[in-house]
């Protein structure tokens, strides 16, 4: 008796165990993914590479600044990026959580650029949603934060 209550509770634990496990696994999986995704976000951006960016993002994107009351969408941002010349920039962090179809990150990062010719340079904490579509993570919202703005 002891023997069969003792089976039947190792069979349960492993059963219960994988998924939980599985789900652990996938998980790891996306946020690898994303923050993947976040380094080919920059790696566009910096050479101004419009055919990766329009890859990288929704449909639907919009991304704003936290200083603006200025939303953009897709096809204006994409127009943007011959405006912007980075000279440099370092990721110092990334962080992704993901729930299901949906993934958050935050991206911190130190850049020497410039928009339409004025200084942007500083360091910045980027503030994203990412969504998976038929198995495909895209960039649906970014608010980006400016840490220390030129006076």
């Amino acid at each position: 008796m002891n023997r069969n209550f003792l089976s039947v509770f190792l069979l349960l634990t492993l059963v219960l165990a994988y998924p939980i496990s599985s789900i652990a696994e996938s998980s790891d999986k996306s946020e690898a993914v994303v923050a993947n995704l976040e380094n080919q976000y920059f790696e566009a951006l910096e050479n101004q590479d419009q055919e990766l960016m329009d890859s990288l993002l929704d449909d639907s994107f919009v991304i704003s600044s936290m200083s603006s009351d200025r939303p953009m969408k897709k096809k204006a941002f994409l127009k943007t990026l011959p405006k912007q010349v980075i000279t440099s920039q370092e990721i110092t962090a990334i962080k992704v959580d993901v729930e299901g179809d949906k993934a958050n990150s935050q991206v911190d990062i130190s850049m020497t650029k410039t928009y339409d010719g004025s200084d942007h340079s500083g360091d910045y904490e980027v503030y994203s949603v990412w969504v998976n579509k038929d198995g495909n993570w895209k960039l649906l919202e970014r608010k980006i934060k400016f840490l220390n703005p030129p006076e």
